[in-house]
């Protein structure tokens, strides 16, 4: 489980709160409610307390947290093609939900990306709708020898051909590398993700920011349903 440090703000006012992450979803408390959510559009609460916060409600009673602020601080691992030393910077992204956002007819939006290094200073300032642009976008503004080491460069991640949501709906197939191998199109890979391999645990969501010991960076011949295209 890893940390992240983060601003809240809304109509109520603005908090510090950590947030907790086990690469697929994502937990935190404030303001005595606990939520938890793989993406930031769907953080979903244990209680509706229309006093503290504004919801998106569902015919259930269950809601979604929405019209707030974030600005939240990620470790995140880069890599040194020249080098081969992998090494750990933080990135801030300022996220922001609900009525205010500005594309038009999203209900989420990733304002901007900023990374601070040794070797300089990156930010992507374009109002994005997906994880993947907008780190993609960062990655491209770095030199030529780094690398991003997360989910997302990773050879082993893939997006839904049925579509995706702002953050965390990447999926992890480091359990089906052999696999992998055999994948040429999004047909192929539909044949290896099944229910049961979803029940399973053998694949599952991941954090487009997240990593873990088995990253590998895809070279020119892999295939992978994403944008991703620096390669190794």
């Amino acid at each position: 489980m890893r940390e992240y440090l983060a601003t809240y703000q809304d109509k109520r006012g603005a908090e510090t709160i950590y947030i907790k992450s086990d690469g697929s979803d994502m937990f935190f408390t404030l303001r005595g409610i606990d939520f938890e959510g793989h993406d930031f559009e769907i953080l979903t609460a244990t209680e509706i307390d229309e006093t503290k916060f504004d919801y998106e409600l569902f015919a259930d009673g269950s809601g979604d947290l929405t019209n707030f602020r974030l600005t939240i601080q990620i470790p995140i691992l880069l890599f040194n093609a020249v080098t081969k030393n992998t090494f750990t910077e933080t990135l801030i992204a300022y996220i922001e939900v609900g009525e205010t956002t500005t594309i038009e007819e999203v209900d989420s939006e990733i304002n901007s990306l900023l990374i601070t290094t040794s070797f300089g200073e990156f930010g992507v300032k374009n109002k994005l709708e997906w994880m993947e642009d907008a780190l993609i976008a960062l990655q491209k503004q770095l030199p030529e020898n780094i690398y991003l080491k997360t989910c997302l460069s990773c050879k082993y991640s893939n997006y839904s051909p049925y579509g995706n949501g702002m953050f965390g709906n990447i999926y992890c197939f480091k359990n089906f590398k052999k696999e992998l191998k055999r994948v040429n199109d999004k047909h192929d890979l539909l044949d290896i993700w099944t229910k049961e391999a979803m029940d399973e645990g053998n694949i599952f969501s991941v954090q487009e920011t997240f990593d873990c010991p088995e990253h590998h960076i895809p070279n020119n011949g892999d295939w992978y349903y994403k944008s991703w295209t620096k390669t190794i």
